[in-house]
């Protein structure tokens, strides 16, 4: 048996006290400085007897409990284990750094708050302090009018008329509109050829040097020729794959949100790290993928548009659940957004008063 610091630690100041947490796990803990020199030593796999070698002075007993205690918090891996092969494709596969990882593993499976609790909080919040303004003015600057847009005109028109409504009728969208949201989305339109970095697609949004670190995945409900299930889209070929069959909890999915399970289709965008990885290795380039889903939500939001349809984006997900359904490694990727698709329910007007 040998053991090892796991690679997704950090460590910081709580009131004093150092902290120390494996955010690919979540455990937390208090540490000594000795605790924190002690952990700073099993960089490497070491067998008991060695650890002991490295701590002449204390009691062997007490060393061995404190290894137990540590392995137990995930602050070490036991060679051969469910959680040392975790870090180590951990160690692997992510390239941007502890910080870019502590923000992305944390973040995951959020618990959201929704309905009656979601209102109270806001109750509370805005007991506190109002809102901020949510749009800022030129006031006391010199000022240059600007033409007025025509939004009769294309695309404005389009770009107008989109907006996200929640409450769908449930009835079932054709297999075109499908169609035309997923290619708008991320379908490949073509191929440039670069010297240094080979054949690469392009979509019709931008992509962080044609990185196209996304794949979409699509949860059919009510849409005519497909049965209910969850299938991928391949882009090059524009065609869905069967990856599992059946319904599913809706609202599991997405933080526990009722409003989606009319929706006909889910489209959920899932990103393949490593492509934007090989070619950029800075921690911001995590920054720019999670840019390029809103780039492609906006697609698919004026595509549905266009066939009638409603397109509500939501970045409240359950990915460990949708991630189970799809089959997806949740270290060399992640779901990152979903955009709910479906007919509107038409708006009820309001009764004049006699």
């Amino acid at each position: 048996m040998r053991f090892r610091r796991a690679r997704a630690l950090m460590v910081g100041l709580d009131k004093g006290e150092l902290l120390v947490q494996n955010f690919l796990t979540r455990d937390r803990f208090t540490c000594s400085g000795e605790c924190l020199e002690f952990l700073a030593k099993l960089d490497d796999w070491h067998r008991p007897e060695d650890i002991f070698a490295h701590f002449p002075g204390v009691d062997g007993d007490s060393l061995a409990d404190q290894v137990t205690e540590l392995v137990g918090l995930n602050a070490l891996v036991v060679e051969g284990t469910e959680q040392a092969a975790q870090d180590e494709v951990y160690r692997r596969e992510w390239q941007w750094g502890p910080l870019a990882g502590q923000f992305h593993f944390m973040v995951r499976n959020t618990p959201f708050l929704v309905g009656k609790p979601a209102r109270r909080f806001m109750q509370t919040r805005k007991a506190l302090r109002p809102s901020p303004s949510l749009y800022q003015s030129n006031r006391g600057k010199k000022i240059t009018p600007l033409p007025r847009t025509d939004v009769t005109r294309e695309p404005f028109a389009l770009m107008r008329r989109r907006r996200s409504e929640r409450d769908f009728d449930g009835k079932p969208i054709t297999l075109a509109t499908l169609s035309d949201c997923l290619f708008a989305g991320n379908g490949i339109v073509d191929f440039i050829e670069d010297d240094d970095y080979g054949r690469l697609p392009l979509t019709m949004t931008p992509s962080g040097g044609a990185r196209n670190p996304f794949e979409m995945y699509v949860y059919a409900s009510a849409v005519e020729g497909l049965k209910p299930g969850f299938y991928h889209y391949a882009a090059l070929t524009h065609d869905l794959g069967l990856v599992r069959a059946g319904s599913v909890d809706v609202p599991e999915m997405l933080g526990g949100q009722k409003w989606p399970e009319d929706a006909s289709a889910i489209i959920f965008l899932v990103a393949h790290f490593s492509r934007s990885m090989w070619k950029y290795h800075l921690p911001m380039a995590y920054r720019i993928v999670m840019m390029e889903a809103g780039f492609i939500s906006q697609n698919i939001a004026l595509a549905a548009t266009t066939c009638g349809l409603s397109a509500v984006p939501s970045g409240a997900l359950k990915e460990s659940v949708i991630e189970t359904y799809i089959g997806n490694p949740p270290i060399k990727s992640a779901v990152v957004f979903s955009i709910s698709i479906g007919k509107p329910k038409p708006k009820r007007r309001a009764k004049r008063k006699s």
